[in-house]
């Protein structure tokens, strides 16, 4: 049967392929072949299944919507920015599915709805109701949406995160230099210590950019050539032996990809010179950076170049995933990654691959907010609120603040927010900045709260060992791996396992602060399914107790606790009954994590 349907399909292909190319690029690579034969084939036979093609999972991806402001019925209209237009009233329910005791309206949603920037509102046609949803570029996994009626009256609407988070998988995030990791400074030396980064949580390896440098500083984000790798790292055959690696433990490999600029000595400065902007003729130094000349993103010639080369590491190395450099650039336009990320998300058959945007572009570069990113930095917390904490802050009422100020600011958007604390800007760009330096003693609370808080993780190679330098990423100063700060090591070893173990850590589950009596001491719970985790800590600079409210009864295991984690991990802690109302005792700068059995 399906040897008779592909050669079907590739007849079909061929006889229309130079008549409409676009209608029948499947897989969305630009060119109609074998691969888009493949495409159409699985896209067919999903949800058909036969002997050779079990059945696929019930909840495919689309949007579920719960009806709880009792409408008579429940309609789906999306406005994409480009593309047909459904008629009026749209698209209409194929069905309900129950899940964790709520009903679900199913709305199938075709392929032209994935990939591309949509607004969604939920109608009641009959009645004459609406309620506008979320502004998102839909993936593969399903979304669970709640209309309700609001405080106020109002009709509203809310996702569920934690019906999102059973299908997301958490991550830990690990910045890596690979000339600054290990003193040889390679992708092989590099991939022998992987099984360290593994056993404490970590799962995404985000390379600061391999490329060969030029442009007279040595900087590695001034590119001489995109499509090959530093020769003092190794080549591309050792990277992709570190991909494949890192893959066999489990890992996702994403690479620095610098869109912005290229090195004034690059290969393009001489080959293709119309890649580049001019101003009077001459090359444009951004943001009068020395050794970097501006690309030119009016040009189509440069867009297909970029990624091109995108495609290129997909290929030689199997890379997962990039880490998109300076993206709040006003020479780089929103329409260009609305382009490029569909593209390169869609270019290899079964193959999954993220963007992490660097920027803070839910609280401000917000143009970008719908055009495809899975991440972005979460900047405006960490270099506003709590670096403005600092090392001095002993109010828990006012972390709890901020905390939910960034919480509110981030948990409607469509986009994961990564939570860091430090990173290759932060600790050398910035005019070399230590943890010790930023944060003092709260430098351990804080690692507690990324973690913990909301968003996924990012540690900075040599942080999860307290380092205190601040390494020079132009001259691949290497990590002091001899120095260890044993409580921040252990700190985030436990923090990195439970992130990877406890389903309430994942991305979007929100936080709910409790109340407490002592206005040093910091509560909050997260809840997914039957996993929940509680997190205390006490910011004063003397030891506290403190009575909370709100804690969900039950037995309780205490994973984190910072007055014995300096001397290791290992040991057990019995189980413990927690009411709603424990008092909890912390030491001065103390934090507890404990885990619901």
């Amino acid at each position: 049967m399906k040897k008779f349907l592909f050669s079907i399909l590739l007849a079909l292909l061929a006889f229309f392929g130079a008549q409409a190319q676009d209608r029948f690029d499947v897989n969305r690579d630009g060119v109609v072949n074998g691969s888009d034969v493949t495409a159409l084939y699985q896209y067919l036979l999903e949800g058909i299944g036969d002997d050779d093609d079990p059945t696929p999972t019930p909840v495919a991806r689309g949007i579920y919507i719960c009806n709880e402001a009792g409408w008579s019925e429940v309609a789906l209209y999306a406005w994409p920015e480009n593309g047909v237009f459904p008629a009026w009233p749209g698209i209409v329910s194929s069905g309900t599915i129950e899940k964790n005791g709520k009903v679900y309206h199913k709305f199938d949603m075709g392929d032209s709805y994935f990939g591309t920037a949509l607004n969604y509102i939920a109608n009641n046609n009959a009645q004459g109701s609406q309620v506008d949803l979320m502004s998102t570029t839909l993936g593969d996994e399903p979304v669970f949406v709640t209309v309700y009626v609001g405080g106020d009256g109002k009709v509203a609407y809310r996702i569920d995160r934690e019906e999102v988070s059973t299908t997301e998988k958490n991550h830990v995030i690990y910045e890596m230099n690979v000339g600054a990791f290990t003193q040889a400074g390679t992708f092989a030396a590099a991939q022998a210590r992987l099984t360290e980064l593994q056993a404490m949580g970590v799962d995404v390896l985000w390379l600061m950019p391999i490329y060969p440098r030029g442009g007279g500083i040595n900087s590695p984000y001034a590119a001489t050539d995109f499509q090959a790798v530093n020769s003092s790292y190794g080549n591309i055959a050792s990277l992709k032996n570190f991909v494949a690696k890192a893959h066999e433990l489990g890992m996702e490999v994403w690479l620095d990809w610098v869109p912005n600029h290229t090195a004034t000595n690059a290969k393009w400065v001489t080959e293709h010179p119309e890649y580049y902007k001019k101003r009077n003729n001459s090359f444009v130094n951004p943001n009068g950076y020395s050794d970097v000349y501006q690309l030119n993103y009016e040009s189509a010639a440069l867009r297909n170049a970029m990624n091109d080369c995108l495609k290129f590491w997909i290929d030689q190395a199997d890379v997962d995933g990039f880490r998109c450099d300076f993206v709040s650039s006003s020479e780089i336009p929103a329409s260009y990654w609305q382009e490029a990320i569909p593209l390169i998300k869609n270019y290899k058959s079964g193959k999954s691959i993220s963007f992490l945007g660097e920027a803070d572009i839910v609280q401000k570069e917000t143009r970008l907010l719908n055009v495809g990113f899975d991440y972005d930095y979460a900047w405006q917390f960490q270099g506003g609120q709590l670096v403005a904490f600092g090392p001095t802050g002993t109010s828990g009422t006012n972390l709890r603040s901020r905390c939910e100020n960034f919480v509110n600011a981030s948990k409607n958007a469509s986009i994961k927010r990564m939570m860091y604390l430090t990173n290759h800007d932060v600790s050398y760009n910035d005019g070399g900045k230590t943890l010790v330096s930023l944060y003092g003693a709260n430098r351990y609370a804080f690692t507690v709260l990324t973690f913990t808080l909301y968003g996924d993780p990012l540690l900075y190679n040599g942080q999860e060992i307290g380092t205190t330098q601040t390494l020079n990423y132009f001259t691949d100063e290497k990590v002091n791996w001899n120095s260890v700060d044993n409580k921040m090591k252990n700190t985030v070893t436990v923090l990195g396992q439970l992130h990877q173990q406890e389903a309430a850590l994942a991305a979007r589950v929100e936080p709910v602060f409790l109340s407490s009596n002592n206005n040093s001491v910091m509560a909050y719970t997260k809840t997914s399914g039957t996993s929940c985790v509680l997190v205390v800590m006490n910011m004063g600079s003397g030891a506290a107790s403190a009575k909370l409210s709100g804690v969900p009864e039950g037995n309780y295991v205490k994973r984190l606790s910072s007055d014995n984690i300096a001397s290791g991990v290992s040991s057990t802690v019995q189980p413990q009954a927690l009411t709603s109302t424990p008092t909890i005792s912390l030491e001065a700068k103390g934090y507890a994590v404990y885990v619901k059995q």
